[in-house]
């Protein structure tokens, strides 16, 4: 009788074991999950890009790149060499960007290229560089507050920061130094201009 009761006891003293530590084990279980943690990293990565933007139906422009990161924001990181193409209204090529990387700020309509970038008007037969060029693709303008060269074919203008319309046809800067050709001066017929030195 005895040993009946020492077997059964023995059996529910390791069957508590046993219960006890399933319960110290699922406590520990819940503990370590907790509460779900938000997803931060990219939405979508797309390798080899091209976007078309279009108005009225005709394609405006044209950015391409090897790699493209849209973050959670609807941000956009492109690591790799961005290019943008601007075509005029009858779909001709009249500018392109170059850059060794960028960003879009979706909030904004902002891209920013960054790295060798590169900006030439085939019409006019100007170019930019700079490290940092801003394009907003809402104001339709050019801008950077970085060192920059503007080229023309008769031109080479140096400065710190510059604006310009997206087709780079009119444009101002600050900070510049260079040699600039001077076709005509307006005087408005209101004075003269006095080109001689005292």
């Amino acid at each position: 009788m005895k040993s009946m009761a020492t077997i059964s006891i023995r059996n529910l003293i390791l069957c508590l074991f046993v219960s006890g530590n399933l319960l110290l084990v699922s406590c520990e279980d819940k503990k370590k999950t907790g509460a779900p943690q938000k997803y931060n990293g990219p939405m979508m990565v797309t390798d080899n890009l091209s976007i078309m933007l279009s108005d009225s139906g005709k394609t405006t422009i044209k950015v391409t790149t090897a790699k493209q990161i849209k973050l959670q924001n609807e941000d956009e990181i492109y690591p790799k060499t961005v290019y943008v193409t601007f075509f005029d209204k009858n779909g001709v090529e009249y500018s392109s960007l170059r850059g060794d990387s960028g960003r879009y700020f979706r909030n904004e309509g902002l891209y920013k290229v960054m790295g060798n970038v590169f900006f030439f008007n085939r019409l006019q037969q100007q170019s930019l560089s700079t490290d940092l060029l801003n394009w907003s693709s809402t104001r339709k303008i050019i801008y950077t507050d970085y060192p920059f060269i503007i080229k023309t074919r008769f031109d080479e203008i140096h400065g710190i920061g510059m604006e310009a319309d997206q087709d780079f046809t009119h444009y101002t800067m600050r900070k510049t130094k260079g040699v600039f050709a001077i076709d005509s001066l307006e005087t408005g017929g209101a004075a003269e201009v006095d080109t001689t030195s005292n």
